[in-house]
């Protein structure tokens, strides 16, 4: 009860249920949100969704989304937070990805694939 009250995603199965809040479409896709990030050493690095290493947590990002894909500069807050949680490491891009897992009957009807959404440089 507490880790939900905390919003706690890292103590799953005990932390926050926000995942399970929407019903998917059996027939649909699940769509998992990923940020990876390019570093000022060309290093492709995952930008880890949670509070502690970005100030975000995954479910909250995807919330954001529309409003992050409006306005791309709202992803500077969250490359801030990840560099100051990441030293040394500084990031020049950053890309969204969304992760298609397509579902026919509620079960995996197909192999996963990648779609960039955002792609956003440090100016």
């Amino acid at each position: 009860m507490s880790a939900q009250l905390l919003r706690a995603d890292s103590w799953f199965p005990l932390g926050s249920l926000g995942q399970y809040a929407y019903p998917r479409d059996p027939d649909g896709d699940v769509i998992n949100t990923y940020v990876m990030g390019t570093t000022t050493t060309g290093d492709e690095v995952r930008v880890g969704l949670t509070p502690a290493s970005a100030g975000i947590s995954r479910v909250e990002f995807e919330v954001q989304l529309p409003k992050i894909l409006e306005d791309p500069d709202l992803l500077g807050d969250i490359v801030a937070e990840w560099e100051t949680n990441h030293r040394p490491h500084e990031l020049v891009s950053v890309t969204v990805y969304e992760n298609h897992s397509p579902l026919s009957g509620g079960a995996l009807a197909a192999q996963p694939y990648d779609v960039a959404v955002l792609t956003w440089e440090k100016e």
